[in-house]
């Protein structure tokens, strides 16, 4: 890869994190999250094993006493509980309440609308997806 197109890569990735940023603030202004809350909500699906907080910190690559403050704040507002792991008891993890559900369910809808990625066909979303994956996995 040229240097000329690295370096045009990273800057349209760094401008599509920016839009989807600004565009996000909205919505997580009407849902009252703070961006933080809204990736650990993000993080929370309903339909998967619950994760540990020690998972949830290396997947938002930060330190686990954050991830702590955040499930506390998610658990004040009643959208989150910690809970022993079903298999290893010693496993804090973090499961969403029906609440909770209720609200990732609303930020993901903020998310496909307001997205800018909205604007790709399916299949357009789908490779990006892979190529994404891709590179993150290599790196």
């Amino acid at each position: 890869m040229s240097e000329e197109l690295a370096a045009s890569l990273l800057n349209q990735t760094m401008s599509l994190a920016g839009q989807i940023s600004g565009r996000m603030q909205e919505g997580l202004d009407r849902l009252d999250l703070t961006a933080p809350l809204a990736n650990v909500l993000w993080l929370l699906r309903p339909d998967a094993d619950p994760l540990s907080l020690r998972k949830i910190a290396g997947l938002l690559h930060c330190d686990p006493s954050n991830v702590t403050l955040l499930s506390a704040k998610l658990e004040q507002r009643g959208l989150a509980e910690r809970r022993p792991h079903p298999r290893d008891g010693r496993v804090r993890t973090l499961v969403l309440t029906e609440a909770g559900e209720n609200v990732r369910e609303r930020l993901l809808g903020t998310v496909v609308r307001q997205s800018p990625l909205a604007g790709l066909t399916l299949e357009e979303q789908q490779q990006l997806h892979a190529l994404l994956t891709k590179a993150i996995d290599s790196a």
